[in-house]
């Protein structure tokens, strides 16, 4: 059984580096129209999820009409197979090239972040191209970012070859991740979080498009203890194929409950990360159960 997963995840990893090497035969804006054809034959022909996006986008947005719905389902299909497509570009491109397809707003918050030197938490979400905002994030900042890791070792090496070729580390959840995030947070580096994951019982239950939803209190936790700043950033794909990236500082409370100060902290994350998806509703991964742990 062992063996047959190595030798599945053999086959795995050269089907991927095989058809990343065909894709850079392309242009990138000819790559992307290949990956549109893509997403809207699955969206037809292999349905991932596609009833659970269609019935959690009517829960979250119940003014819209049924036809809205399903054409914001079918571009949530075509903006991932977009940021797939451009990811695979990355280690095609330069570092400059990839600072560049992100315009940031409100960087001087960044620059006090650093003059202030206690590092600080980057809270983002599978939203845009989370990759492309790291990376370009980077270029400004020492970075470093919390991953899962791939159950495909060598998936898993390619992807982190590509991320610390351009500019960033990479920290594993685990036991460990607590320990490297302070380590890195006294560097005064910038930690990156993706929060917008079903994080089940561990997490606390915050308000997310009129329902609770379970939070990771890592993020929190991490600042408060380390006295650092929060700062929230997404990014949006502009029609050009650039972005534009929010740069946000999230208040830290002191009420004296450690509890409610995380509950706080992780419910302005989850009103910044709501009021960005009503604004391009099919920029945000919605193939996530987001809320699958129900609050009891």
């Amino acid at each position: 059984m062992k063996k047959n997963k190595k030798i599945q995840h053999y086959i795995e990893y050269i089907s991927l580096v095989s058809f990343m090497a065909l894709l850079h035969l392309l242009p990138v804006s000819a790559a992307r129209k290949i990956s549109v054809l893509f997403a809207k034959t699955a969206f037809t022909f292999i349905p991932i999820r596609k009833k659970h996006i269609i019935d959690s986008l009517s829960a979250a947005f119940p003014d819209k009409k049924q036809d809205e719905i399903i054409n914001i389902a079918k571009d949530v299909y075509i903006r991932f197979a977009n940021t797939i497509v451009e990811i695979m570009f990355f280690k095609k491109m330069s570092k400059q090239q990839l600072k560049e397809m992100v315009n940031f707003q409100n960087l001087y918050l960044l620059e006090k972040a650093k003059k202030d030197g206690k590092g600080a938490i980057l809270l983002s979400a599978h939203f845009g191209n989370w990759e492309l905002l790291a990376i370009s994030f980077a270029q400004r900042a020492p970075l470093s970012v919390i991953v899962a890791q791939q159950e495909n070792l060598l998936v898993d090496k390619l992807i982190d070859d590509i991320r610390s070729g351009k500019g960033y580390k990479t920290i594993y959840k685990d036991n460990m991740a607590f320990k490297w995030v302070l380590k890195a947070l006294k560097r005064n580096e910038f930690v990156a979080i993706l929060a917008d994951q079903d994080a089940g019982r561990q997490g606390v239950f915050v308000p997310f498009f009129g329902r609770y939803a379970s939070t990771a209190k890592g993020p929190a936790v991490f600042a408060l203890r380390a006295g650092c700043p929060v700062y929230a950033s997404f990014c949006s794909r502009q029609k050009d194929g650039r972005y534009i990236a929010t740069f946000q500082e999230i208040e830290k409370p002191d009420t004296g409950d450690e509890e409610k100060d995380i509950e706080i902290i992780m419910s302005k994350y989850s009103e910044i990360l709501q009021e960005n998806i009503e604004r391009n509703p099919s920029s945000w991964f919605w193939f996530h159960r987001r809320w699958k742990t129900k609050k009891q």
